[in-house]
């Protein structure tokens, strides 16, 4: 008899526990809202481009015109109150790119990409740009745990900084006879005018966010370093799959740093090394790309990798990194190095104390 109650007791805890959904998880018919998520930090609104929430957490959708804010909560039996609206906004908040004056962290200038509403911007990303000379130094977003599906955007925004033209140095032809420009007729580095060597690399990647409204706003030539293609469709990858694997992991929202180094050098026909620009004094080719990924509370990690996609031998990163263990799922195979936080900012970036 008494095995009996505690069964019934079991049984019924369990009954009520089923109904008990820790997080609310959008529908993948949200990736498409022309909605801005959004919650109140310090009292102000703040861009929330998470898919999943906390139990009790609170939520505004944001739309332009004079809409009023909706305003919502998530429940612990993982439905929001009230319902999310099932329409779109009639007036979008419309993208915005606004220049960040006194920001002694970036020697060029400093843009913050997002939204603005009223008198607030919603920042998704910031990025250290010289369009004269087409060099992205680096760009600061942070990561949020997401659980959709990430649609990416093939159109590019030049946003006003650079021209047709300038854009037009990311084209196949184009890299393949600035090769034959620079290194000789006979380069051994690129095969044809159809070969692919150099992506437009994100520095804040599309991936990073599910919503389509944030994202495609990465697709911007200020968030953009010319990257061998071999290693951002490969181990870049990877490494970009890993942060996002850790957030979520730790539930956390990571702060992320992501910048180029140097400029790579390749030697010519004559065994002469030349510094690479895929344009006349522009676009110039790092010769390492680094993540500095810092949680809020726990380790900070830096990740280098070599951009030289033509190199099969092992680099030696000294005069870059101190290298330290990687952390579980980082793959060094392939010249990538994790390197120690407080020795690689302050010898590579130490602009960046602080924000990094």
């Amino acid at each position: 008899m008494h095995e009996l109650r505690n069964l019934v007791v079991t049984l019924s805890l369990f009954l009520t526990l089923g109904n008990v959904q820790p997080f609310c998880q959008l529908g993948e018919n949200y990736i498409w809202t022309n909605h801005i998520f959004a919650h109140i930090v310090n009292n102000h609104y703040e861009l929330l481009p998470a898919d999943r929430f906390q139990a009790n957490q609170n939520i505004v959708l944001l739309c332009g015109g004079n809409a009023p804010v909706f305003s919502t909560i998530c429940q612990s039996n993982g439905l929001f109150y009230p319902q999310l609206p099932k329409s779109n906004c009639s007036v979008e908040i419309q993208p915005y790119v606004q220049v960040v004056n006194w920001d002694s962290t970036c020697p060029y200038t400093m843009y913050k990409v997002g939204f603005l509403f009223g008198t607030t911007f919603l920042e998704i990303y910031r990025s250290c740009y010289d369009a004269k000379t087409m060099t992205a130094a680096f760009s600061i977003h942070k990561v949020y745990p997401t659980f959709l599906k990430s649609y990416r955007r093939q159109s590019w925004d030049r946003d006003g900084l650079i021209s047709t033209a300038d854009e037009a140095l990311f084209t196949k032809e184009n890299i393949y006879n600035r090769f034959k420009t620079i290194l000789g007729d006979h380069q051994p580095y690129i095969a044809s005018k159809t070969t692919d060597a150099f992506d437009r690399g994100h520095l804040t990647p599309s991936a990073d966010y599910t919503f389509y409204k944030v994202l495609g706003l990465t697709n911007k030539y200020l968030n953009v370093v010319a990257q061998s293609s071999n290693i951002n469709r490969g181990k870049w990858q990877k490494i970009e799959k890993w942060v996002r694997d850790l957030s979520i992991e730790h539930n956390d929202v990571l702060r992320v740093c992501t910048g180029g180094l140097g400029i790579l050098e390749l030697k010519d026909t004559e065994k002469k090394p030349i510094q690479i620009y895929l344009g006349p004094g522009k676009l110039p080719v790092p010769e390492w790309t680094y993540k500095i990924v810092t949680p809020s509370s726990g380790t900070k990690v830096v990740i280098l990798m070599t951009n030289n996609g033509f190199e099969k031998k092992s680099l030696n990163p000294a005069s870059t990194c101190r290298t330290v263990s990687c952390p579980t799922g980082i793959n060094t195979d392939g010249n990538t190095f994790c390197c120690d936080p407080s020795d690689f900012i302050k010898r590579n970036v130490p602009n960046l104390t602080g924000s990094c």
